[in-house]
């Protein structure tokens, strides 16, 4: 038998024990691995979620009984059940499986979280929270440190931590880190300041303090470089509600000065890091001016502000017309183009959580999400002001503290497909709520509610089981296809071909058989992926070039007609391909008919083109600007010189944006 201290503790660990830190090594990796953005890490955590809940149902005899408050357990079983109905009636049920997979983990998960924090009184004793939190924090600070590299070595001029993608050079997420750190500050202001300071000596507690200080101020700081300013908004706010807390709460002169000199070093702390990160880059890169995204005179201008007010009037409207259950997860992607109104103004979400949920799986599901999560906040909030002891260490306020940055961000906002985001802040709301709740009146049997949970755990498995042998073999398509190995692809779409998560692998396989010369069957292909998802403009424009290329004119201008009504701001081949489609049918008097309309749009995009709106000037636009012109300049000689213009203003504009990227200092760790 081994002696060896580390082994014995091994062996003692029990199973439910074994489960906690399986959870608690997934956090980690969730964090790490690009904020947990991927698919595959939205698989491993229903794995994970399987064997909580598992392991909680062997438990039944030895916990006979648990306090699950039933308004918690019917709230989420409601909010999943109305997630899978509305996926089942999707408008794109190519996409939004992982997302209904990822809700079920999430919340059994919270669920979990509810039952754990009952096994205490004061969540700062309850052994599962303190391990989360030490786990978490060191993940925080391990994640600011390696942002910190890529921020000074990298062409990105916004912090990111590890929330990017190495393969892709576009493929960085400031904003998701942000708001990662809103959730993340709180815990590790908890975790550095969980013990109180003893020291024999004044020059011995100056320099505990001022070490603590340095490590939440280091956070903090990689909080502001991101230059995110609704992350800003939202921190203030936080400070703000922690400020408001306390000062309710009365506490005496010695306590508000000894806070006040921490939150002086904290900040000062932050600023030099802030100072010192931006000294390292600029030696390297350029950096971000402050005052530049103060006065909306960055890249983007004011277009994050307009663009998000024009996405919450575009939910609106697509609420009204799909109230009950919505267009299904993820379809905001595919729908929200019909209603488009300004070149590349599109986005996968509407940067607000409950409009997304609203208009991707309907109003009721909205206001559950609404209720469940303001209710445990007004009573975290409501009984802390109302608590007789005054001690002002409760971990329970900051929790709500962090809970409220991440709730309040995601107003303007929307991150929590980031499995890194969305998996710490549903088990912080759940510890929370296990400890605001545990004294409910109306509870339901731990029977009932785990034999249900273990019920509904198995069929996600069984769904990410079978889905999980497609997607390996759906990615090795997309790979062979990326690397021009048409025939092997092929081969694995079509071993892909049950899949239910299919997302583009129809429309690959239409590409590659349009590009094969293979019209008949490049046309079916498309007409399946329409059968998924009709609202796709990509769809339509592959369907308008196969008939194109078939001769079928009546049928590409249906088509082209349909992909321009769905997606004309964000692809000009679809306005060009309808063009050369009306004159191939012989039916110019169309084009002159909508000659306006037409000139509109090409003047749209020759003004994104000017200012390189979302980069419009790096896209195959650029090329389709110049032909369209070319084609309407030989259809109206009298304004061709008008014409020629335009398409050289684009292709001048594209050229300096196009050199400029290129004369990028290139990435020195990828």
């Amino acid at each position: 038998m081994s002696s060896c201290p580390s082994m014995r503790l091994i062996n003692k660990l029990t199973r439910e024990q074994w489960v906690q830190w399986l959870l608690l090594c997934f956090v980690v990796v969730a964090v790490m691995w690009r904020g947990g953005k991927s698919i595959d890490v939205t698989w491993v955590l229903t794995g994970i979620a399987g064997a909580v809940v598992f392991s909680s149902f062997l438990s039944l005899k030895e916990k006979a009984s648990d306090r699950m408050p039933a308004f918690l357990w019917v709230a989420v079983m409601s909010f999943l059940v109305l997630t899978v109905v509305s996926y089942f009636y999707s408008s794109a049920k190519n996409y939004g499986f992982d997302e209904v997979i990822r809700t079920g983990s999430l919340l059994l998960l919270f669920l979990w979280a509810v039952r754990k924090a009952q096994d205490s009184v004061d969540l700062r004793e309850n052994e599962t929270c303190t391990h989360f939190i030490r786990v978490l924090s060191i993940a925080t600070l391990t994640a600011c440190g390696i942002g910190l590299v890529v921020y000074t070595f990298q062409p990105v001029n916004r912090f990111v931590g590890t929330f990017f993608d190495f393969r892709f050079h576009t493929d960085y997420w400031p904003n998701a880190w942000a708001n990662y750190l809103l959730l993340t500050w709180p815990i590790v202001a908890e975790w550095v300041f969980r013990n109180p300071i003893e020291s024999n000596t004044k020059s011995q507690y100056s320099v505990n303090i001022i070490i603590r200080s340095l490590i939440l101020g280091f956070v903090i700081g990689c909080l502001f470089l991101s230059f995110s300013r609704g992350a800003i908004i939202a921190f203030v706010g936080q400070i703000i509600l922690l400020s408001g807390i306390l000062y309710i709460k009365k506490l005496d002169k010695t306590e508000w000065k000894r806070k006040a000199i921490k939150v002086g070093m904290i900040f000062v702390v932050s600023l030099l890091v802030f100072q010192f990160a931006n000294i390292l880059r600029s030696d390297v890169h350029q950096v971000l001016s402050v005052g530049k995204k103060i006065t909306f005179s960055a890249d983007e201008g004011v277009s994050s502000v307009s663009e998000r007010s024009e996405f919450w009037k575009q939910s609106i409207s697509l609420i009204k017309e799909e109230p009950l259950l919505g267009w299904g997860p993820y379809s905001f992607r595919f729908i929200q183009p019909h209603s488009q109104t300004q070149v590349l103004a599109t986005s996968d979400h509407p940067h607000n959580v409950f409009l997304k949920i609203a208009v991707e799986r309907g109003v009721i599901a909205s206001l559950i999400l609404l209720i469940l999560l303001g209710l445990i906040l007004y009573k975290g909030i409501y009984s802390e002001v109302r608590k007789e002891s005054q001690s002002n260490n409760s971990l329970n306020i900051l929790i709500i503290v962090s809970l409220a940055g991440v709730i309040s961000h995601s107003l303007i906002d929307y991150n929590l497909q980031f499995v890194g985001i969305a998996l710490p802040f549903w088990l912080l709301v759940g510890f929370l709520s296990g400890s605001l709740f545990n004294d409910s009146k109306f509870v339901v049997h731990r029977k009932i509610s785990v034999s249900l949970e273990v019920i509904l755990v198995s069929i996600l498995l069984f769904a990410a089981l079978f889905e999980g042998v497609y997607l390996v073999t759906s990615s090795l398509g997309r790979h062979a296809e990326a690397r021009g190995e048409e025939r092997i692809a092929m081969r694995w779409y079509q071993r892909s071909s049950n899949e239910w998560f299919s997302r583009d692998l129809h429309l690959s396989r239409s590409k590659i058989l349009f590009s094969q010369g293979n019209l008949t069957e490049a046309e079916r292909a498309a007409r399946q992926y329409i059968k998924l998802n009709k609202s796709d403009y990509r769809s339509w424009k592959l369907l308008g070039e196969i008939y194109e290329e078939m001769g079928v004119d009546d049928k590409a201008v249906s088509s082209y007609e349909t992909a321009y009504q769905y997606g004309v701001y964000n692809d000009l081949g679809i306005l060009h391909g309808l063009v050369r489609s009306y004159l191939a049918w012989n039916r110019a008097e169309e084009i002159d008919a909508r000659r306006e309309e037409f000139d509109s749009t090409i003047s749209d995009f020759a003004n994104a083109f000017t200012y390189n709106t979302h980069f419009v000037s790096l896209s195959p636009n650029v090329e389709e600007f110049v032909s369209l012109c070319e084609l309407f300049a030989r259809l109206y000689p009298e304004d061709a010189p008008s014409y020629f213009v335009l398409a050289a203003r684009a292709d001048h504009y594209a050229g300096v944006e196009r050199d400029r990227i290129d004369a990028r200092p290139p990435g020195f760790l990828w």
